[in-house]
């Protein structure tokens, strides 16, 4: 009796956290994401604004562009994630609740900010933190209550995580 006991709370356990975090709700039943994810980090200088933007396309496609000033380049770096790496960022943005995310966050208000810009589909929240100053480390709590700062830096963590230059053999 105690095995059938213990297996039925796992089992509403699991439906309940899959219930709290739908991953559906951000990863298409094809495996690919529901929107583009964007992902802008600039720092304000004497010459604008200088950084790069990353762009990860639902179909798991992503690159890397620098911007310089008003002028954006061409992708310097490429790549495709894995069906389990989209899973996994889907598993992140319904964790981080990033459809939640306000439209500014930070109170920086002082010359050569340091902007970031994380894109969910046509949604944007902005955080402005001092020059210099980098994306705080995200706390790892898995079923803690997260700030809007904690949510967008796990997101950005696991953006920086997953999209690098693959290895040459």
């Amino acid at each position: 009796m105690r095995p059938f006991i213990l297996m039925a709370f796992c089992f509403l356990f699991a439906c309940k956290t899959q219930a709290n975090f739908p991953r559906n709700k951000f990863l298409a039943k094809d495996g690919r994401l529901s929107a583009t994810l964007k992902l802008k980090d600039v720092q304000g200088g004497f010459a604008g604004f200088t950084g790069v933007i990353w762009t990860l396309h639902p179909d798991g496609s992503w690159d890397r562009k620098r911007i310089v000033g008003r002028a954006t380049r061409k992708p310097d770096l490429t790549g495709k994630l894995t069906a389990k790496q989209l899973q996994q960022i889907a598993d992140v943005l319904a964790h981080a609740q990033v459809d939640k995310l306000p439209g500014r966050l930070g109170k920086f208000r002082g010359a050569n900010p340091h902007v970031v810009t994380l894109g969910w589909g046509k949604q944007q929240c902005v955080w402005t933190l001092r020059s210099g100053m980098p994306i705080p480390k995200y706390p790892d709590q898995p079923f803690g209550k997260l700030t809007d700062e904690d949510s967008f830096a796990q997101i950005a963590q696991a953006l920086h995580k997953l999209l690098k230059a693959p290895e040459k053999e």
